[in-house]
């Protein structure tokens, strides 16, 4: 008896699953009269789809499991599963009646098998967000990371998912609930799959999206928008569907239920607070559009106004294409992503600015022109525009230089031969770099305030403090670079001083060492080859050297350099991890670090300079050291060691101190 149950139950889901020739009758399902999805149920039927059940239901609000939505998706793309159907693709799904069409979505990288590691689980209901994952990807389509407006956008962001929820809302395939709800978690239903699978089609152009009657009383087709108080008559005044950066003509309007289908092909919820459309009349590009239905106008009520589309000396330029400057600073907006409050108010970013107290600039081919206004006729905005400065020059020249102080020392720039710049350790050449009318940097396309910038003219490096433009033109103001020496490590430029090279128990800084050629080193006139017995310590952390060189044309050291993972980890071999200076038999100071220095070799030298042979003598320069009797300053206060213990197995040094 059993048995029998299940061929029944597999004939039926057989029924609804396969596709079939679609007959002249129209199919009659006696549940889905007053059904909100009655009229993608029918379109879908007659595309011979999906069929009902034997006693005439379609059951609309029963859930579909990820089989039969994935055997249905496959159906209405036209997808044959291959033929190597016997290949096991999940845990739960070798014996299953759709193991070849669940098989040939893996394949086509509609299912990924790492997301399900308990198993498919094949006869469940599918969530609206796994819907919303296979359809985009059955699209080709990526996931869109951006937040949602959906209310329960908390619920979203648990989702693994959704990147593909907020890419299935903004192509139209899936809407939220009347609440505003997406409902991520919540089991597809058979009404529901065959909306999102008619958005699917319509998007590939397979099917169209049925525009029929609201009800018998009242006409579905629409033949006007207004916007803003202006009603344009679809055939009259062209009014465009933005999407993407496309603009597609709007060439019908209808409505049935709670959706509003643009050109029998893009739905959109009415008086939704989220996926709604972007709309385009002339160069104006209304945002966001809010759609409600009066008669037989489209309403709208746009979220902002900006241009889609602006027009200058005769020619034609797109908004998503012209750079947008607010306060003569380079940035990454354009003319489409301000949105136009008032003649004198633009809002970028989230943030509002008077264009006649913050300059707000465009550039418009290779010419630059500041927004003094911004003109409302009817339908269509102009921008006053008057010719300005350059607000960025990229790829810095000697012509774009007027001056170069030093302190209060001009350069002579006929004497330059060479220069570029350091920015995060990164050497950019001047055709690197876009300078802005502010003065910051722009390299990678991040941005760098002057005092984040090394200028390098002639070999010598100089601390830029501030530049400043007038006339197109720039003056660059600096100091000598507070260092000395420089290295260059994983091709990166590095203070010299923060280097300190080890071997054995020594340390040198790097002006104490000779890199004579290629992985060979001199310390105190004996040569080394590159080995095991280096390693180095850069700001503290250590790491092996890999590589070691001169760079004669740049007159510096240039090191490759690995994390330490072997005999240097976390501290010198044998050498304390931790200090502890106590005065009068109590702790004065907990740790060797900032400012606490030991005297030797005619200076003060900090602790991670030295090393110790044994808990009475340490090593500076090749050279040893009582320990007793020794200067330590903490601060400004000068102390005597007196006595010392070093703790071998805890690798903590006490240090006992009196004052000078």
């Amino acid at each position: 008896m059993k048995k029998r149950i299940v061929s029944l139950l597999m004939a039926a889901i057989l029924l609804l699953l396969l596709p079939v020739t679609p007959s002249a009758a129209t199919p009659q399902f006696t549940d889905i009269q007053n059904h909100w999805a009655k009229d993608y149920i029918l379109s879908f039927a007659n595309k011979g789809f999906v069929k009902g059940y034997p006693d005439q239901t379609f059951k609309p609000d029963r859930p579909i499991s990820r089989a039969e939505f994935t055997c249905i998706l496959l159906n209405c793309l036209g997808i044959t599963p291959a033929s190597d159907v016997n290949t096991p693709t999940f845990s739960d799904t070798t014996n299953h009646w759709a193991r070849a069409q669940i098989a040939e979505a893996v394949r086509r990288g509609i299912l990924v098998v790492s997301e399900y590691p308990g198993g498919l689980k094949p006869d469940d209901p599918i969530y609206r967000s796994e819907a919303a994952a296979m359809m985009i990807r059955a699209l080709g389509k990526s996931p869109d990371m951006t937040p949602t407006s959906f209310k329960d956008s908390n619920q979203i962001a648990k989702s693994m998912y959704r990147g593909y929820i907020k890419a299935a809302s903004s192509e139209g395939l899936m809407h939220g609930y009347p609440d505003g709800t997406f409902r991520p978690f919540q089991g597809v239903k058979r009404g529901e799959a065959c909306a999102m699978l008619v958005n699917l089609l319509g998007k590939i152009g397979t099917v169209s999206p049925p525009a029929v009657q609201v009800n018998q009383s009242s006409n579905s087709a629409l033949s006007a928008l207004v916007i803003q108080g202006n009603r344009y008559k679809l055939g009259d005044t062209v009014v465009y569907l933005k999407r993407d950066s496309t603009n597609i003509p709007i060439y019908s309007l209808s409505v049935a239920g709670s959706l509003v289908f643009i050109n029998n092909t893009f739905t959109y919820p009415l008086n939704s607070t989220d996926n709604n459309p972007d709309l385009v009349v002339n160069n104006t590009r209304y945002v966001q559009c809010r759609l409600s239905v009066s008669g037989s106008d489209l309403q709208v009520t746009p979220g902002a106004v900006k241009l889609d589309s602006i027009s200058y000396n005769g020619y034609k330029y797109n908004a998503d294409y012209v750079k947008l400057y607010i306060g003569n600073k380079n940035g990454s907006y354009y003319l489409s992503d301000a949105e136009l409050v008032d003649r004198q108010t633009i809002r970028v970013g989230g943030n509002s600015y008077d264009i006649g107290s913050t300059p707000v600039s465009i550039a418009l081919g290779d010419n630059f022109y500041a927004i003094n206004g911004i003109n409302y006729d009817s339908s269509s905005i102009s921008l006053d525009l008057a010719a300005t400065t350059p607000v960025v020059t990229n790829g810095l020249d000697i012509s774009d230089i007027s001056a170069i102080f030093v302190d209060t020392r001009s350069l002579g720039l006929n004497t330059i031969s060479s220069l570029f710049f350091i920015i995060d350790g990164s050497r950019y050449d001047r055709s690197e770099v876009v300078i802005d009318a502010s003065g910051n940097f722009t390299a990678k396309n991040e941005y760098y305030t002057p005092d984040q910038v090394t200028m390098v003219i002639n070999n010598s490096f100089y601390k830029l403090t501030d530049v400043k433009s007038f006339g197109g033109k720039f003056i660059f103001y600096c100091t000598a670079s507070n260092v000395t020496t420089w290295a260059i490590v994983n091709g990166k430029y590095q203070d010299a001083s923060t280097i300190q090279i080890l071997m054995g128990n020594n340390i040198y800084t790097l002006d104490k060492i000779l890199v004579v050629q290629h992985n060979v080193i001199r310390i105190g006139g004996r040569q080394y080859k590159l080995g095991d017995i280096f390693g180095c310590r850069i700001n503290g952390t250590l790491y092996d050297i890999e590589d070691i060189d001169y760079d004669n044309s740049l007159d510096l050291v240039t090191m490759d350099v690995t994390e330490s993972t072997g005999s240097w980890t976390g501290y010198l071999p044998g050498q304390p991890q931790k200090y502890l200076f106590y005065v009068d038999n109590s702790i004065y100071q907990d740790g060797a670090t900032g400012d606490v220095t030991i005297y030797a070799g005619g200076g003060w030298r900090t602790f991670d300079s030295i090393t110790f042979s044994d808990q009475s003598h340490f090593v500076y320069d090749n050279t040893t050291y009582n320990l007793l009797g020794a200067e330590i300053k903490i601060g400004d206060t000068v102390f005597t060691v007196v006595d010392s213990a070093w703790r071998v197995s805890s690798q903590v040094m006490e240090v006992y101190l009196q004052k000078a």
